[in-house]
């Protein structure tokens, strides 16, 4: 049978080819050269990374910025695989000239340039408007979770740290209970010693912890990356980011995005029908959310006559809000330990309880058949609690 054969690796050609060869004009590497020769990144607040090494020269910025973004395009986001990108593909060498910038230039270049490369997505946003592919008409706002580069026994909360300080208490008792004054044994009373010694340096550095923790007012903290936290993510709580994003419905291109790391997106509308506003200055914007944006002061917060907000409120929640029953009308009476519904009515503590690790106090209703707006107020049978 005949196969289609490549050519013998040992072959001349007479006439080499060439890199442009390879890349065919429609290639939207030809993109990524186009736009980044045309912009001044000097104006943009790009610094030229010059290495460590005295008289070594620098690469080009404009080479390792068009190196970042057509690995990041094809999802390549490890400065090591960039590195091996740069010295096999075809393409990465057309555009940055067969250079082979190493890892550790890649991975400085990007820290020093943090602000700058912001600063260009803003310039790209205003390309995309001034070419008409974006519009504002209709804006979509949503989040994501991203699971950050950290180990999840690096992340602590008030709970963690109580666990793991009786535990540790614990085992020291017990080597010193159980072993230490029955063993004769002068090796194994020098290993336990040092486990001893260990374990109670594993409860300073959580004592400090939750020092750090009181002193900041901050519930969890994560010692590999201080401003992720942890969060429900697939079904299960995970060391994460909220990546907010800003879509426009026109070609369905990004607009602005913001990395927080608050655990859900009820206090983040505000801040991002801002940001669209501020991209689309005085043009009427409509605002499209899902029900986990839904909070009345952050919608009134934004809503004027430019701006309309669409969202679905969350289940019962917009009854109550209309007829002044939401949560945060009821005033707590911290010297009595009482909540105030907005009809004068006690709301007296029940239970305590515990829900994602976290405790909890729950306050219900007793007067609850005697008001007149209970139908107002809940649908439950043994009436309102918060």
């Amino acid at each position: 049978m005949a196969f289609i054969l490549g050519e013998d690796r040992k072959q001349i050609t007479l006439l080499p080819y060439t890199l442009e060869d390879y890349v065919s004009e429609d290639n939207p590497v030809r993109v990524i050269d186009a736009y980044i020769d045309s912009l001044n990144l000097e104006d943009l607040g790009f610094v030229v990374y010059s290495g460590n090494s005295a008289g070594q020269k620098p690469y080009r910025r404009q080479d390792l910025l068009k190196l970042y973004i057509y690995c990041y395009m094809n999802k390549i986001r490890s400065s090591r695989m960039m590195e091996t990108e740069a010295t096999r593909n075809i393409e990465l060498m057309w555009l940055i000239g067969k250079i082979k910038p190493d890892h550790g230039t890649l991975s400085s270049f990007m820290k020093i340039n943090k602000n700058a490369i912001k600063q260009l997505f803003k310039e790209f946003i205003l390309m995309l408007k001034g070419f008409g592919l974006i519009d504002g008409t209709l804006v979509a706002i949503d989040g994501t979770k991203i699971k950050a580069s950290s180990a999840k026994n690096k992340h602590y909360n008030e709970n963690i740290i109580k666990e793991k300080l009786e535990y540790y208490e614990a085992k020291i008792e017990e080597y010193i209970n159980n072993v230490l004054e029955t063993t004769e044994n002068e090796s194994m009373k020098q290993k336990i010693t040092e486990k001893i010694s260990c374990y109670k340096e594993r409860i300073q550095q959580l004592n400090a912890i939750k020092e750090e923790l009181k002193e900041q007012g901050k519930k969890q903290v994560c010692l590999t990356d201080s401003d992720a936290k942890s969060m429900k993510n697939n079904g299960k709580f995970e060391v994460c980011f909220n990546v907010q994003a800003i879509v426009d419905n026109k070609n369905k291109l990004f607009v602005d995005y913001e990395v927080v790391n608050d655990v859900n997106d009820q206090g983040q509308l505000s801040n991002m029908v801002k940001k669209a506003k501020e991209v689309f200055e005085d043009q009427n914007i409509t605002a499209l959310a899902d029900t986990g944006y839904f909070n009345m002061s952050e919608i009134t917060d934004v809503v004027d006559e430019q701006t309309e907000i669409l969202i679905k409120p969350q289940k019962g929640k917009q009854q109550k809000v209309e007829n002044g029953f939401d949560k945060s009308n009821f005033k707590y009476d911290q010297i009595n330990d009482v909540f105030i519904c907005p009809m004068g009515y006690c709301l007296n503590f029940k239970w305590n309880g515990k829900q994602n690790g976290k405790d909890f106090k729950r306050y219900t209703c007793v007067n609850y058949n005697e008001c007149g707006k209970k139908e107002l107020c809940t649908s439950a049978k043994g009436g309102r609690s918060v």
